[in-house]
């Protein structure tokens, strides 16, 4: 289904093409491409209806699933070669001043 409102953008860096494009209450859709001026807005037609064909299929990205980090376990050993009682008096950060 054609958008009412669509927006496409072309970045060209050397022979590298970014060629992007985005409707309202879409995901925006990207790509990279090797040429010039030319061959972006040759490609521009086809890569605009397959955004159209994923839009009207899933209009937003899945949510992504990446677990949480988990964090390491510390434990309160003394390091070795130091006695506990010297950790202790020590502190985690000189003071300067």
């Amino acid at each position: 289904m054609p958008r009412d409102e669509l927006k496409v953008s072309i970045i060209i860096k050397g022979d590298r093409i970014f060629l992007g494009t985005q409707a309202t209450g879409c995901d925006p859709k990207m790509t990279t491409l090797q040429g010039n001026l030319q061959a972006a807005l040759e490609r521009i037609p086809a890569f605009v209806e397959e955004a159209n064909r994923q839009w009207d299929a899933a209009p937003h990205n899945p949510k992504s699933t990446i677990p949480e980090p988990v964090e390491p376990v510390r434990t309160a050993a003394p390091a070795a070669g130091k006695p506990a009682a010297a950790q202790t008096s020590q502190t985690a950060q000189n003071k300067f001043f």
